[in-house]
């Protein structure tokens, strides 16, 4: 099965935005984080500023990650869940075990 070079291109920045995205995240985390105790200026200081960036962009993506995350995990135990079961369901015979029957 060959792709072609514009689904492969599709994939390769999908791939990537997916990385940009989690770098957003993780850094926004990190630098609310870092600059939690900084010595604030009062009214219009950079820092707060650049915080209060951060905390709407770790708000606007966090609304569907949540989602995404909740049917990725329901999905998930319902698939154990099902291999799990399903296991129960096959029975033992000669052919599954290998067994040769020379009679």
């Amino acid at each position: 099965m060959q792709r072609s070079g514009a689904a492969n291109a599709k994939r390769i920045a999908a791939g990537i935005m997916g990385l940009l995205m989690l770098a957003i995240v993780l850094f926004s985390a990190f630098y609310i984080a870092a600059e939690a105790g900084h010595s604030c200026m009062g009214e219009g200081c950079p820092v707060c500023a650049c915080i209060a960036q951060c905390e709407n962009t770790l708000h606007q993506i966090g609304t569907g990650a949540v989602l995404q995350t909740a049917i990725a995990v329901s999905l998930f135990l319902l698939l154990i869940s099902a291999l799990l079961s399903a296991s129960g369901f096959l029975q033992e015979t000669p052919v599954l075990r290998k067994v040769r029957l020379n009679n």
